[in-house]
């Protein structure tokens, strides 16, 4: 009965340590995905001669034969990702996840956003 106690307890605080791990994963997976993604709006941009993608056109420009992704890939929670025309950030758009919260911040809040 002891072994039994000392394993439940153990089984108790490893499973407590690898939860905040866990969330630290799925932002560094949705990190990965953003920038996969801004990469190939960036070969979207040079294959149009430069004309940028709109926010109308938004991610499913993306999406096709030959385009870059065959489908578009969820973030870490099961939301897509999301595209903006933003003028104040470097690129001129912002790509980011509603994060885990699943609530709408346009970048901000605990979303996790391109620069």
């Amino acid at each position: 009965m002891l072994v039994v106690g000392i394993i439940t307890v153990l089984m108790g605080s490893a499973i407590f340590m690898l939860t905040g791990n866990l969330e630290f994963a799925k932002e560094q997976r949705a990190r990965g995905d953003i920038q996969a993604i801004v990469t190939q709006v960036r070969m979207f941009e040079m294959k149009s001669g430069g004309v940028p993608l709109s926010q109308s056109q938004g991610l499913q420009a993306l999406v096709g034969k030959g385009k870059g992704f065959e489908e578009l890939p969820k973030d870490p929670w099961g939301e897509d990702y999301l595209y903006k025309v933003d003028a104040s950030s470097p690129k001129g758009f912002k790509v980011y996840s509603k994060g885990p919260d699943r609530q709408d911040n346009s970048g901000g809040g605990d979303d996790v956003t391109s620069k």
